[in-house]
Order: C-alpha cells, then sequence, then structure tokens
C-alpha cells in the first residue's frame, strides 16, 4: 500500500498500524478537464508519493481535498499546477513535498492520441478521508474519492489581491446506496442548484452499515472559485527554459530559517517576466531575494490559438540554507498568553493557528523623521478562514505605533486553529518594536532617501518632471479596518510617498484621513505598490506622488485607489 510504503519511512510500526486504521490518504484518477476530446491516455506521474496526513488533524470528522489542475505537455513536464485545498494545512502538505527532494508529481509520462504524446490537461485530487469512512469493515460513513472545485459564475477575481481568492462553503449531501448524490441541503438558496449542479461530477463511496451500503447525508466542503479563473481549453501556459535560483540573504544566515514566498508575474510575449511581486509571504527578509530571482527567469511564451499571449503567473519560492531536508526554524512562532481555559468555550481550541503570511508595519513617517522609538502590542481574533478580524491595540508607547502595528495585523494570513479537527476561531495578540536601526522596518535604500529628502529636497521630482506620467504596475487595495466596522461605512485617505529610481515606494505618509484608521491602512497598502521606474531627461529619479484612497466604495468593507 502507497501509504504505508511512505509512513514507514518515519513512523515506528505501533503508531503506523494505528494511523493506517483511522485516517488515510488517497488520489482519485486523473481526469480531463474539458468537456469534450480527451486523449487515449492520460498523462501518468512517473513518481507520485502521497503527503502524510497532518497530525493537527488526526481528531477531525470531515473530508479534507486539496484539487489539482495540471498542464503536461507532450515531453511531459509539467508546466503549470493549480491548486485548491479546503484548508491550508492540508495545501502545506502538498507544498511540503514540492520544496522537498521526495518523489512527488513533478515528472509525467506525456498523454498520448493515436499512439502520439500530445499536451494535456487534467484534473486530480489528493484526499484525506477521517477515521469514520475507513476503506474497510462493516460500518463506516460515506468516503470521499474525488472533489472538484466550484466555478461561481457572479464572483469575479479583479485585481492582484484576489489572485488566490476563493471560498470555503459547507453544505449537506445527500447519497444513496450507490454514492450517488441525490440533493444538497443547508446551503444558501440561491447557491443550491449551483452545488447540486457541481457535486454530480464528485465521486464518493456510500455509507456502511452491517457491511451493507445505505444512503446516508454527509457533511461536505465545497471550494468556490471565481468564473474566469483557469486556462481557456486552447491556451497553452508558459515554459519555463530558464531558472535562477534565489539567494538566501546573508543578513539570515545566522538564524538558519526557512521561508517560502508566493511570487505573482506577467510572463510577456517575448518570455520575459514582468511586474514580480509579493502575494504572500512568511517572513519579508525574504520576499526581495524572490523576486530578483524570479524576474531573471525566462519563458517560451504562453500561447492562445498558437499565438505568443501575456500570461499571469504565481509560484513557490522556497529558502533554506543547506536544504529543507536539514530543517530551521519557519519563522515566527505564535505564544498563546494567558490561561486558555478562562477563555469562553466557543475560543477555546486544540491547536493554535499557524501563521501563514506577514507584513512588516510602515514606520510612521513622523516618528522616523524624529527618529522617536517604541513600541506596540495588538489582540486580534483569527476566524475559521484564517482571516484576520477585529482587532485593538492593547498597548502602545505612542498611538501612532499602535495603529501603524494594527494596519498591518490586519493584513496577516493564518492556518486556522483547530477544534475537535475542525477550523475554529481563535484571539492571538502580537508585537513589535519600532527601532530606526532595524533593517526589516527601515531599510538602507530608506535612510538614502530620508537623507536626500532632509539634506537636498530640490533633487526630488513631481510628476511634472518626468518624461512620461508615473505608472502603477502593482496595486494592493488596502483592507477596511476592522475597527472601524460598525462605525463607519465609509471613508477616505490622502497619502504621500517618494517612489525612487527602480519604482519602489519610500517613506509612505498620511497627508489626510475621514479616520486615523483609513490612513494607516491606506499607508500599509502603498508600501506594497511598484512602480514603472520614473525618469527625468532620460535619467532615473526620485519623483513625489500622491495617492487618494476611498474606503467603502463597493460592498461594505471594501476599499479602491486612484492611481497617481
Amino acid at each position: 500500500m502507497k501509504v504505508a510504503a511512505m509512513l514507514m519511512r518515519v513512523l515506528p510500526m505501533a503508531v503506523l498500524v494505528a494511523r493506517l486504521s483511522a485516517q488515510d490518504v488517497s488520489i482519485s484518477p486523473m481526469s480531463w478537464v474539458y468537456r469534450e476530446d480527451p486523449p487515449d491516455q492520460f498523462p501518468a506521474p512517473k513518481r507520485p508519493c502521497l503527503p502524510e496526513f497532518p497530525d493537527e488533524l488526526l481528531k477531525t470528522a470531515d473530508f479534507g481535498y486539496v484539487t489539482e489542475d495540471v498542464f503536461v505537455d507532450d515531453r511531459g513536464k509539467r508546466l503549470s499546477v493549480e491548486y485548491h485545498a479546503t484548508i491550508p494545512v492540508y495545501d502545506r502538505e502538498l507544498l511540503r513535498l514540492e520544496a522537498s527532494s521526495s518523489p512527488s508529481f513533478k515528472s509525467f509520462s506525456p498523454a498520448t492520441r493515436d499512439g502520439k504524446p500530445v499536451n494535456s490537461r487534467v484534473h486530480f485530487s489528493v484526499v484525506f478521508n477521517p477515521a469514520s469512512a475507513r476503506a474497510s469493515g462493516p460500518d463506516a460513513t460515506p468516503r470521499l474519492l474525488d472533489a472538484w472545485p466550484v466555478v461561481v459564475p457572479k464572483m469575479k477575481a479583479a485585481g492582484d489581491d484576489t489572485a488566490l481568492f476563493q471560498k470555503l462553503m459547507w453544505a449537506t449531501v445527500t447519497l444513496d446506496e450507490q454514492g450517488h448524490p441525490t440533493a444538497v441541503k443547508d446551503a444558501p438558496a440561491e447557491m443550491t442548484g449551483l452545488l447540486e449542479n457541481a457535486v454530480k461530477s464528485w465521486q464518493f463511496a456510500p455509507a456502511r452499515r452491517a457491511g451493507r451500503a445505505v444512503a446516508q447525508d454527509a457533511r461536505v466542503p465545497f471550494i468556490l472559485i471565481a468564473e474566469n479563473h483557469g486556462l481557456a481549453k486552447n491556451r497553452t501556459p508558459p515554459r519555463v527554459v530558464r531558472q535562477v535560483a534565489p539567494t538566501y540573504p546573508y543578513s539570515m544566515r545566522l538564524s538558519r530559517m526557512r521561508g517560502e514566498v508566493q511570487v505573482q508575474f506577467i510572463v510577456d510575449i517575448e518570455g520575459n517576466v514582468r511586474r514580480p511581486f509579493v502575494v504572500r509571504s512568511l517572513n519579508p527578509a525574504f520576499d526581495e531575494p524572490a523576486t530578483e530571482a524570479v524576474g531573471k527567469w525566462r519563458f517560451e511564451p504562453g500561447r492562445e490559438d498558437g499565438v505568443p499571449v501575456y500570461t499571469t503567473m504565481q509560484v513557490p519560492v522556497f529558502f533554506a540554507l543547506n536544504g529543507l531536508e536539514d530543517g530551521g526554524s519557519a519563522g515566527i512562532e505564535l505564544r498563546r498568553g494567558g490561561n486558555p481555559s478562562k477563555l469562553p468555550e466557543e475560543w477555546r481550541v486544540d491547536v493554535p493557528a499557524k501563521i501563514r503570511s506577514i507584513v512588516m508595519p510602515v514606520y510612521p513617517y513622523e516618528m522616523l523623521k524624529g527618529d522617536v522609538t517604541g513600541s506596540a502590542e495588538v489582540s486580534y481574533a483569527v476566524d475559521e478562514q484564517g482571516r484576520v478580524g477585529i482587532s485593538l491595540v492593547t498597548r502602545a508607547d505612542r498611538p501612532e505605533f499602535g495603529l501603524a502595528l494594527q494596519a498591518a495585523v490586519e493584513r496577516f494570513e493564518y492556518e486556522p486553529a483547530l477544534k475537535n479537527g475542525r477550523p475554529n476561531k481563535s484571539l492571538l495578540g502580537f508585537g513589535e518594536d519600532f527601532r530606526t536601526s532595524d533593517a526589516r522596518l527601515v531599510t538602507g535604500d530608506d535612510d538614502r532617501i530620508l537623507g536626500l529628502e532632509r539634506k537636498h529636497p530640490e533633487k526630488i521630482g513631481s510628476s511634472k518632471d518626468l518624461d512620461q506620467p508615473l505608472k502603477a504596475v502593482v496595486k494592493r487595495a488596502p483592507v477596511f479596518p476592522r475597527s472601524l466596522l460598525g462605525r463607519a461605512a465609509r471613508g477616505d485617505a490622502l497619502v504621500e510617498l517618494l517612489v525612487d529610481e527602480g519604482g519602489h515606494p519610500r517613506l509612505e505618509r498620511v497627508v489626510s484621513a475621514s479616520e486615523p484608521a483609513f490612513g494607516y491602512a491606506a499607508v500599509q497598502a502603498a508600501a506594497l505598490w511598484l512602480f514603472a521606474s520614473p525618469v527625468s531627461k532620460g535619467q532615473g529619479i526620485v519623483v513625489r506622488v500622491r495617492i487618494p484612497f476611498v474606503f467603502g466604495a463597493g460592498a461594505p468593507g471594501s476599499a479602491d485607489s486612484t492611481p497617481p
């Protein structure tokens, strides 16, 4: 059995037997993504390897899965892979295999049609079934065999911040004695028909009672994705022809920390990488070397109907000083303070939330300019999706430090806490020391631009000095301040910043804001923008710009901005 073969390398026999009698991991058969023209033979992985069942979820009573859409070219090369996971912990297990030297779904024998190798795009699922859904024995709950994401026509992905956007919805599915879905219950009325149609393509094994198959309801997680997600049938993704390995930062060598940075970029019609930027990062110290490395990659361009086209891509970039197998800390560890037993029952958890992505707070401009130091702490709630909800500044030497940290924390992402094997909301806290000597908060370039502003302000240009209007090539939307939900439906902020010769924002500051929290949320977003390099008379310059942000322009809690 493949699961046993993998686990035997890392678990003693007693533990192995216990685990195999309970939870297990399986892989669905491959299927054709499109409605027509399947190949005669699907691609087959040369060396598949199953992930382990996460220790954190050994108590789970729910299905879990990761769906994969894989594009394999006629040489057996995997050109792209699209993951969707019910909860991040399952996705993490697959990414861990990707980053390691373990065999996995990295190389394939190509699909064939009429005996000839052809390009193909196939789907399969890695399914994590609970102990109650065991494959053998007289009694069992329904067992999931294969699942697909649900495409929602009205859910549109828009802008850089929604590139990874998906939603999870739970519903009850009625399964007959053959394991066929017959109805969906406990879903919003407007979604029921869509889910019933989607689940028809899923596969289940029926429940068993005293050795006989029986009809039974099952609690099922559905992954909802945007309508325009994925490749068109007649579109071929870019093929990498040169990859440059990232340089492990010298300043991080003593820490030996591991890192993972998700980078999004555009491959142009010549195969060059354009606009690489960080979508998710566990340690911002790795952000710059990750984007620098990806910026040097080269591709055969993606094609549509045989014609080269611009293609948006995302890749994970992994950092480890001596290889991931050598270990090393992943960076930030969360610690629960106080006595958890004093929390209300709904906030108590078995496994705490794990931080998945952070951003560094923007050093408040007036504090930086005056070399003022201090610290702040923020307490906040993380919901079942791993998103930061309401937050509160619990301590701050200066109000500016508290607001800056709060704006950063509200952009954090987590693997949600677990209780009885299910995602659960949790309460957390985060503290930060603001020191102008801390290179994480104030880089050498920040110091250089601050010195330029102090000593030679005449050398800082404005929009009228530029050969071409300044263009924002990467924009990140601000997060509507959680502290203002229920208090303010709309708001605005005006942010000023300096754009350096490379197009990077520096020294962001609030000019005006209808509420201070709007100003700090806007500054935190503006710090993540990227501009085309400003040029005056053929030479790169530093330029001062202002960006207006509007909060609540669309749905409640939304925000928008106008490029300079």
